[in-house]
């Protein structure tokens, strides 16, 4: 069986929504362990920039949910050419340009 190579893609936002706790709690060391896990597992961090801005400007006019950080997250994914798109928010899966799977869907 061949197996496709799986490159890891996330944006700056999930550094920034992930470190709030340990920075609010001073738990420096899961600031260490977080950017140790995103080295080990060779996460490539995608900046926001105005083309993905302008991606998320569209999405959440046309979702109207969609939160900001969301729609900023669906865009770097979009911009990234990636296959599939992980959440926990079921709400996103209403998004057609990128396949969106939530951890319930694997069971």
């Amino acid at each position: 069986m061949h197996r496709k190579n799986i490159q890891v893609v996330t944006s700056a936002i999930t550094v920034e929504e992930y470190l709030v706790y340990p920075y609010s709690s001073g738990q420096i060391d899961f600031v260490d362990n977080f950017k140790r896990f995103l080295d080990y597992m060779n996460v490539e961090i995608i900046d926001i920039n105005s083309d993905i801005a302008e991606q998320a400007s569209k999405l959440r006019g046309q979702y109207k949910g969609f939160k900001a950080m969301d729609a900023l997250q669906i865009s770097s994914a979009i911009a990234s050419r990636c296959d599939m798109f992980f959440t926990n928010d079921k709400q996103l899966r209403q998004e057609k340009e990128i396949p969106c799977m939530t951890m319930e869907d694997l069971r």
